[in-house]
């Protein structure tokens, strides 16, 4: 008797998961078995690199941030939770729905698109959650200078009702695992085109032993303008090469080590560019005049104090004399 009681529930049960499916998404739409293997990806760039594309990518996701510490490489987001307030859009909030809020809700789809089920039968699908638990974090780790691994852990809990409450994990299928993974590699194949496209500067003249003395001026954090301060500098630098015409000019610029290579790149050639478009103002032939970007460095202050950062914000003036050779300079008085 026992033992057909046992097939008793079991069909009740088995009808219970049919019809609570009808109506949601056709049969055919349910995953194929398995599930997402998380393994670690490994991307080609530095650590800072993917660890940028990595906080982009999860920013990309609207989902708030609980933790993230570039130095032990971890990116630990909100619990969240998952519901369709309507019969479109799914929303994410950080407690959990109120009865009120998941009346209209439909689960199903936004669960299909993102877990994998073990079989059931029959049917081969789960019950109707009410809603989802979800967690994530990443792990960023180096493996050399120029490789880098992204490990994503996902999990998804779905709830019933108060009586079932959360039956267990379900399998991620690995949509959201590849949707970082894919905005990463967007990120970092957009940041290699970047670089492609910035010219290597021209290599240093050489210096010839005459001396003639040009100033160099300064700028602010992030700023290309001329500053009130270099007015009178860049006067007296348009005076000098007007007395010495058989001179012309190399305007080398330059960026404190803050921001990326090719900021800074782009930053400093601004800069040069606006040295050299002030003395065109003050009659210096453009022929003259050759403006190149050296970008960030460390040559003028060591050190990661203001003040050091000051005195490579810069732009130094390198005297050069045709017809000695190719590229050949004077030697110069520093400033410093």
């Amino acid at each position: 008797m026992a033992k057909y009681s046992i097939k008793f529930v079991s069909s009740i049960f088995a009808l219970f998961l049919l019809s609570s499916c009808i109506g949601e998404t056709p049969v055919s739409h349910i995953p194929e078995e398995g599930y997402y293997k998380n393994q670690p990806v490994v991307f080609h760039g530095s650590y800072e690199e993917v660890w940028s594309a990595s906080v982009s990518a999860v920013e990309q996701l609207d989902w708030e941030i609980k933790e993230k510490d570039e130095l032990d490489g971890k990116i630990q987001l909100l619990t969240s939770y998952v519901y369709n307030p309507s019969f479109e859009e799914h929303k994410r909030v950080y407690s959990e729905p109120t009865n009120k809020e998941i009346k209209n809700s439909i689960m199903l789809p936004y669960l299909r698109k993102i877990s994998y089920f073990e079989k059931i039968t029959p049917p081969p699908a789960p019950p109707k959650p009410q809603f989802i638990k979800e967690k994530l974090k990443l792990t960023v780790t180096s493996i050399s200078p120029s490789e880098t691994s992204v490990k994503v852990d996902f999990k998804i809990m779905p709830y019933f009702d108060y009586k079932i409450g959360y039956l267990g994990t379900a399998r991620s299928k690995g949509y959201v695992e590849k949707s970082i993974f894919n905005h990463i590699d967007e990120t970092l194949t957009e940041a290699q085109l970047a670089k492609s496209e910035i010219p290597e500067p021209p290599p240093p003249p050489v210096s010839i032993g005459i001396g003639l003395e040009l100033k160099d001026i300064f700028f602010d954090f992030n700023k290309s303008n001329i500053r009130p301060d270099a007015i009178p500098v860049l006067g007296q630098n348009a005076e000098i090469l007007r007395e010495n015409p058989e001179f012309n000019v190399v305007i080398q610029g330059y960026a404190d080590i803050r921001g990326t290579v090719e900021y800074n790149l782009r930053l400093a050639q601004r800069r040069a560019n606006t040295a050299k478009d002030f003395l065109v103002k003050l009659d210096i032939e453009p022929i003259r005049i050759v403006a190149i970007s050296k970008g960030k460095t460390t040559k003028f202050a060591a050190g990661t104090t203001e003040e050091a950062y000051q005195l490579n914000r810069r732009v130094h003036f390198l005297p050069l004399k045709p017809g000695t050779g190719t590229g050949a300079l004077t030697t110069f008085k520093t400033n410093d």
